[in-house]
């Protein structure tokens, strides 16, 4: 798309940009005493209007309050685009339409249904409906209830599903076709557009497959079935060579990290190495991952250029920030210190 063609939607993100909560901001939500004072604190901020309208203040209605707010910016660049970009984008914001199909999913396969899980509210916007999921007699009958292209997706391994009964057996289906449906829309942006998200979304894409070797290792996955679950889509990671088939089959995480071939991915991982060893969780090899990928975001808005890496720059800004949110309120409701939730946000 031309500048010209940028000129509103650009107009409407920056208008928005300046509502980011800075780190410093961030960092000072999380020194918050109480739930209480962390919610008065946000009512100066562009999250006033959907926490003001919350039924009441429990950690439910804060996530669903906050989730409504990045709901929001997709739609109004939705509104504001048109053409590819606007199919790119749509496709893209049908991320959490699967966000919330894997939430069912997971509530059915490990029977952990005490209530509903928190939604992204875009039934409105796609059509169907999740929740009405939730009281599916079986998989197989949550599936057959499904439309396309869930169901079409999900029925393919369904079979397989039964027999091992993996829930990561369906999400990475509906994850291997989502990632393809955006990676397709991508491809058929102009080139200019397509260099930009591609880096983004390439970017996006090795971080997923990175971590998925590291959880696949870390639950005794065998490389034969590992690579079933990886996306065929990359931007600089190559999953075909040597060194990533010996991490592979790596005794720990420390040691597939140290296997893999020279890369960004692998400089901030092995800058997580001794974190992880202390706590033996791969949360510090995830955030390390994923604080390089805010770091690509930021590049990606340096000079604030009209060119649709502003426009994705944001919502993505946006959606890290109000998983942060999300975590601190966490935090908050668990009395967890400052300390601990300065663990767990990712800055």
């Amino acid at each position: 798309m031309s500048v010209s063609g940028y000129a509103y939607s650009y107009a409407r993100v920056m208008s928005r940009m300046s509502d980011i909560l800075s780190e410093g901001r961030l960092k000072d939500l999380m020194v918050m005493g109480t739930k209480d004072d962390f919610i008065s604190s946000l009512m100066d901020t562009t999250y006033k209007e959907k926490l003001t309208k919350a039924p009441s203040t429990d950690l439910r209605n804060i996530e669903l309050a906050l989730k409504g707010e990045l709901i929001d910016q997709y739609l109004m660049v939705l509104r504001s685009t048109r053409g590819k970009v606007n199919a790119f984008f749509e496709e893209h914001f049908r991320r959490f339409e699967v966000k919330n199909l894997k939430a069912v999913i997971i509530a059915k396969a490990t029977g952990a249904i005490t209530e509903e899980p928190l939604f992204f509210p875009v039934e409105d916007f796609f059509g169907r409906n999740m929740g009405g999921l939730m009281d599916a007699d079986s998989m197989k009958d949550l599936i057959m209830r499904l439309e396309n292209p869930y169901k079409r997706v999900l029925e393919a391994v369904l079979l397989e599903y039964e027999a091992r009964k993996k829930a990561l057996i369906l999400e990475s289906a509906l994850y291997q076709d989502l990632c393809g449906a955006i990676w397709a829309r991508m491809t058929g942006l102009g080139p200019k557009d397509r260099a930009i998200v591609r880096k983004i979304i390439g970017t996006e894409f090795d971080i997923i497959n990175i971590t998925t070797l590291l959880r696949c290792r870390a639950a005794g996955i065998e490389a034969a079935e590992m690579t079933k679950y990886f996306l065929p889509y990359s931007y600089s990671f190559d999953f075909n060579t040597d060194n990533v088939n010996a991490s592979m089959s790596a005794e720990d995480a420390s040691t597939v990290v140290q296997l893999l071939p020279p890369s960004a991915y692998k400089e901030v991982l092995m800058g997580a190495i001794s974190e992880y060893e202390e706590e033996k969780s791969l949360i510090p090899f995830e955030r390390a991952l994923r604080n390089l990928f805010s770091d690509t975001i930021k590049n990606t808005l340096r000079g604030a250029p009209i060119n649709i890496g502003t426009i994705i720059g944001f919502l993505y800004l946006k959606e890290l920030e109000i998983k942060n949110l999300c975590s601190i309120s966490v935090c908050k409701e668990n009395d967890l210190s400052a300390e601990e939730t300065m663990g767990i946000v990712m800055l």
